[in-house]
């Protein structure tokens, strides 16, 4: 997602939602009622974030005006996200719009930090972009030394737009739960609104649920349905082939090879590189100053993302990796096997799960979660086009790979 298409007009469900979010924070603010939370809620590609960034350029423009009424006035306007690529994302959009400040756009721990020592320095709004991904426990490693991230913004926030996705949890340090949710914001006065409308796969509604059936376990594993003219999509018994096939779309958009974090990779500043049949590839290599998204970059056709890479973006077509934490199981549904996971940060942060009173039932169930809602966010970002290899031969096998002895383009 680049600053352009934060920016994509809203749709008729879309303006109607920041119509009533508007309305929401006039009133909050009025009436000085305090904490006030909207929640918003939606799948992957559903237009999230295009909404809060309407929303925050509305309220800053608002909060500038002279005309503006008196409770906005002179207000302090916060975008968080606990995401280092939309982060980057949304400090562009603010270089790029005049009435907006890069110093709007922060990370939620400076944000708290910063107001537990100073009431200026909290916020009249907040709006929170994937709050699913904020800590729910303290992290000495971040400096964040509370136990719920976003307890302590709403705590520091007059009004907090808040956008989640219980399908996107990532970490265990970051384990949100529906009850969990409901407790964090339950002392606030409450609205909540839903986005369901797809703006970024283009794929049929028959391929949406097959991937959601699949990801999930509700369903064994079978061949995708078909593509179309509009989204094409295939499963390649040749890694090498996949690869080649998408970067045959190099020129045309984005179109990049993604992977599940089965294959060892650190932030040491050296390569780090896959190994499957007919391909050697590099993982994306961790600049964090790059202005430029990775998803667009010329240099990163040659690389491979994971979920961190592209979580809240956008591709045109995307190369899908299913590494050896991605197998098939006796009863023929998908299976998880956390062990071969080689994110293993992700999947710390047992001890304090455990003092909260989750048993081993509990935290295994946990860890799948992580890997599935780590799956799926990688088999969302493609708009035009998916490409799938499964290291698995039994799971290749379920999913209808077939020897091509060719490129095929997606």
């Amino acid at each position: 997602m680049t600053p352009s298409s934060l920016l994509a007009p809203l749709d008729d469900d879309q303006q109607r939602l920041f119509d009533r979010i508007i309305a929401f924070t006039d009133r909050c603010l009025s009436t000085s009622q305090r904490p006030a939370v909207f929640l918003v809620q939606g799948a992957a590609g559903t237009g999230k974030s295009v909404l809060l960034s309407h929303l925050l350029i509305a309220l800053t423009e608002r909060a500038r005006s002279a005309q503006a009424p008196a409770p906005l006035a002179h207000g302090r306007i916060r975008m968080l996200v606990n995401h280092a690529e939309m982060w980057r994302r949304y400090r562009e959009l603010a270089e790029r719009t005049p009435v907006l400040r890069k110093a709007q756009v922060l990370r939620p721990t400076p944000f708290i930090n910063a107001a537990a020592r100073d009431e200026a320095k909290q916020a009249d709004v907040a709006l929170v972009d994937e709050a699913h991904l904020l800590l729910t426990r303290p992290d000495p490693y971040t400096r964040f030394h509370g136990s719920n991230q976003l307890a302590d913004i709403i705590a520091a926030s007059h009004v907090t737009i808040v956008v989640y996705d219980d399908a996107q949890v990532l970490r265990m340090r970051a384990q949100w739960t529906p009850k969990l949710l409901d407790e964090v914001i339950g002392r606030a006065a409450v609205e909540r609104g839903e986005l369901k409308r797809q703006h970024r796969m283009g794929a049929s509604l028959a391929v949406r649920d097959w991937i959601d059936r699949t990801v999930s376990g509700q369903a064994p594993v079978e061949p995708p349905p078909a593509g179309d003219g509009d989204f094409g999509i295939r499963v390649f018994d040749d890694a090498g082939a996949l690869y080649r096939a998408i970067r045959s779309h190099d020129g045309e958009g984005s179109a990049r090879m993604l992977s599940t974090y089965d294959y060892p990779y650190t932030l040491d500043g050296g390569d780090h590189f896959i190994d499957e049949p007919g391909l050697h590839i590099r993982w994306d290599r961790y600049r964090p100053d790059e202005p430029e998204p990775w998803t667009t970059r010329a240099d990163t056709v040659d690389e491979v993302g994971s979920v961190y890479t592209v979580q809240g973006l956008d591709l045109d077509w995307a190369g899908v990796l299913l590494g050896p934490s991605v197998a098939l199981s006796s009863d023929g549904r998908l299976r998880m096997l956390p062990e071969r996971y080689e994110d293993r940060a992700a999947l710390n942060g047992v001890t304090a799960l455990r003092a909260r009173g989750w048993s081993d039932g509990d935290v295994e169930q946990a860890r799948e979660r992580i890997l599935r809602d780590a799956l799926l966010t990688l088999l969302t970002r493609a708009r035009r086009g998916l490409g799938l290899y499964a290291h698995d031969q039994a799971l290749a096998a379920a999913l209808g790979a077939r020897p091509r002895a060719r490129v095929e383009r997606l």
